[in-house]
């Protein structure tokens, strides 16, 4: 009895086991079905995000066999001229050039999709151009790269058509293909004028590939792209013709679509960075105009250029109504604004820290920078202080390499740092670690003149290190050098300054006063008062940043109590 109860057992057991074992070798089977599918999905998906071109059936002109060629290959030329100038426009202006705070707005196909030429037209060096190619012959039903093709048409004696399909395109879904049709009736059209006809075409496409609806003719786009062109030959190269030519450009879109927010937008750039009162204002009203547009991202980059410029407006030209804090209350309203458009824009808490910075350096200013409110954590400037040393740091944690984030958050220590001038410590390496380590566990910002000034140059080297020729970051250096009384550093930091912007009024005014520090072994009172002349002659059109120039002179002699004659506006 007990010996046919474990038989019994045993049989149990063996048909689990047999059970169990085919069920996993059906799923074994089901498994690697679903694999290849899934596999066959991803490439059929990424296949149509391929576009290839092909040679155009030539109907206009029989005898010229190689028309279809040319015609196919000219086409991809100029569709890859748009694409890498827009996606240049992301990667030079955001990041080499002193224009992060604004970059300019592309209108940009999605990255993914890549341009080839197909075997037909030739390589050109493109081995996925053929790879694709063989792949939709080997499996037709699994592997279909989206195909762009097109006729040319002669009816009658003067009547031309281009036909230009674009088929099994899928820019956005995974299991639904596009086909689209583009069409160009033209008169007397000669073979010397089809250049321009297809360049039409190229633009026209593009626009419709982008999906948006921010350009509605396709003659504004065109002299936009070329305009945005002209912007990044001037970006590298700063020949003054390129900048003249990116704004007549952009204007000449204006013709087409005068009130085109994107249009409008990269001419306020442009306008921005020339750094003039008046181009500032004229900026403030391209930005303003870009804000009534339906593109969320756009709005929330106008919106931060907006903040921008009206604080340069407040802070730099000193412009607006005097006396009244309205100019950085709106310049702070449209960087909050920027910020909830956009949560992962670094320029949207860039403009928000630079506008809130702005506010409590004159909140201060308004009390004289008296060293118990400067140093009291419950007062109001110093609160503001602190949230926009925050509102630096959330930017330079979503963009390490915001270069321009590093340097005002320099700049903000450094300014607290000269205004702490009364309240002198030492700062020994412990002491300085103990600071960061209670910064790092508690948000706290830790109130020290020396602390802030170490701080101050570590945030300006790091600029440097991202755009080793900005300007701005080598004169907040030798700021900070000269306030740890490193003269010979600060020197070479206002040189390299001048160097790369020899109109930098503000830069040569600081070597100015270099020069009348006697413990300066470079000390010579005619050579400061040159370079102060200098600095003002640059300035001849901006009266209130002249002014700025010559108080900030007068008072670095009153400091260094210098009683000679002879500097212009000064003595």
């Amino acid at each position: 009895m007990e010996n046919s109860n474990i038989e019994g057992l045993l049989d149990t057991s063996q048909a689990m086991l047999d059970y169990i074992s085919g069920w996993s070798e059906s799923a074994s089977y089901l498994l690697a079905a679903t694999a290849v599918v899934t596999v066959a999905l991803i490439i059929s998906y990424r296949a149509k995000k391929r576009i290839l071109f092909g040679a155009w059936t030539n109907r206009y002109d029989t005898n010229d066999s190689e028309l279809g060629k040319s015609i196919a290959d000219l086409l991809l030329f100029k569709l890859r001229y748009i694409k890498r100038t827009h996606e240049l426009s992301s990667t030079r202006i955001s990041l080499w050039n002193t224009f992060e705070d604004i970059p300019s707005f592309r209108q940009n196909l999605d990255k993914e999709i890549d341009l080839l030429a197909s075997v037909q037209l030739g390589n050109y060096g493109k081995i996925i151009s053929g790879t694709f190619t063989f792949l939709f012959r080997l499996f037709p039903l699994f592997i279909k790269p989206a195909s762009l093709s097109g006729t040319i048409n002669r009816y009658g004696e003067k009547k031309t058509i281009l036909h230009i399909s674009l088929d099994n395109y899928s820019p956005r879904k995974w299991l639904k293909s596009e086909n689209l049709l583009w069409e160009k009736v033209q008169e007397d059209l000669e073979k010397e004028n089809i250049p321009e006809v297809i360049e039409e075409m190229a633009y026209r496409i593009y626009i419709d590939l982008t999906g948006g609806d921010l350009f509605k003719s396709w003659q504004c786009f065109m002299y936009f792209t070329r305009g945005l062109r002209s912007y990044l030959n001037y970006t590298e190269l700063k020949r003054q013709s390129d900048l003249e030519d990116a704004e007549n450009l952009y204007l000449q879109a204006l013709e087409f679509e005068n009130t085109n927010p994107v249009v409008k937008y990269n001419l306020g750039v442009l306008k921005y960075y020339q750094y003039q009162d008046h181009l500032n204002d004229e900026a403030i009203a391209c930005f303003r105009q870009a804000l009534n547009c339906n593109d969320r991202n756009l709005r929330a980059r106008a919106s931060s250029a907006m903040a921008n410029a009206l604080g340069q407006k407040y802070s730099r030209y000193k412009t607006g109504k005097p006396n009244s804090d309205e100019t950085i209350l709106d310049a702070m309203e449209f960087a909050e604004r920027s910020v909830i458009l956009n949560k992962k824009l670094d320029s949207a808490y860039k403009s928000l820290a630079y506008t809130t910075h702005q506010y409590g350096e004159a909140q201060a200013a308004r009390e004289n920078n008296r060293i118990e409110v400067i140093t009291d954590y419950e007062h109001k400037s110093t609160q503001i202080r602190i949230k926009a040393i925050h509102h630096y740091k959330r930017t330079l944690r979503l963009n390490r390499k915001h270069f321009m984030a590093q340097n005002n958050l320099a700049n903000l220590y450094l300014e607290w740092a000269v205004q702490l001038n009364g309240n002198k410590t030492t700062l020994s390496f412990l002491r300085s670690w103990k600071f960061r380590l209670k910064e790092s566990f508690t948000r706290q910002v830790v109130i020290d003149r020396n602390y802030f000034l170490r701080k101050a140059v570590f945030h300006c080297e790091e600029a440097l290190k991202v755009n080793p020729s900005y300007q701005f970051a080598f004169d907040n250096l030798g700021n900070a050098w000269f306030e740890r009384k490193d003269y010979n550093k600060a020197y070479l930091a206002y040189q390299n300054a001048i160097l790369y912007a020899p109109n930098y009024a503000e830069a040569i005014n600081d070597l100015a006063m270099l020069f009348l520090v006697r413990e300066f072994e470079g000390y010579s009172f005619q050579k400061a008062c040159e370079k102060h002349k200098e600095a003002l002659d640059v300035l001849k059109e901006e009266p209130k940043r002249k002014e700025k120039l010559v108080d900030a002179f007068k008072k670095r002699m009153t400091d260094l109590e210098i009683t000679e004659k002879g500097c212009p506006d000064v003595t």
